[in-house]
């Protein structure tokens, strides 16, 4: 998906700046462009290509204690503990967290398109999982 939206980020710049840049002339009503009209198309140019590159923010970083993502407006972090279930349905287009107060987070950084990653991604969430649920072998010999 990150490759997807690198690609439509660099057509979406390059069509906005190359409008930019050969924008002059009349308007359709008899109004004439000026320079501040060819930085607004820039700018607009800049701002949706900034929206193109949102996949590149979000992610999901699991260890040991839990799980930490970051999906397009925000960052949450969700202990195992909470955590009821991993879930990635198979019409689903990303997976997410089941948690035990009914709540449900998304995990945008693991998504249908990525194919075999997503898989191995959602597996080894599951796995983490299932060994926090384990007792620890070090306060199970105390």
């Amino acid at each position: 998906m990150r490759w997807i939206s690198a690609a439509a980020a660099v057509v979406v710049l390059g069509f906005n700046l190359l409008s930019a840049a050969t924008l002059s002339g009349t308007t359709s009503n008899g109004g004439q462009y000026f320079p501040t009209d060819r930085l607004a198309v820039a700018g607009i140019g800049v701002f949706f290509t900034a929206l193109t590159l949102v996949p590149w923010r979000l992610r999901v970083h699991a260890d040991r204690d839990g799980v930490r993502v970051r999906n397009l407006l925000g960052d949450v972090t969700v202990p195992w503990e909470m955590v009821q279930r991993v879930r990635f349905d198979r019409k689903a287009v990303w997976a997410s967290l089941e948690l035990t107060n009914g709540e449900v987070v998304a995990l945008l950084a693991v998504q249908v398109f990525d194919g075999e990653r997503s898989v191995a991604a959602v597996r080894r969430l599951r796995q983490l999982h299932t060994d926090s649920r384990q007792p620890d072998q070090a306060t199970s010999r105390r």
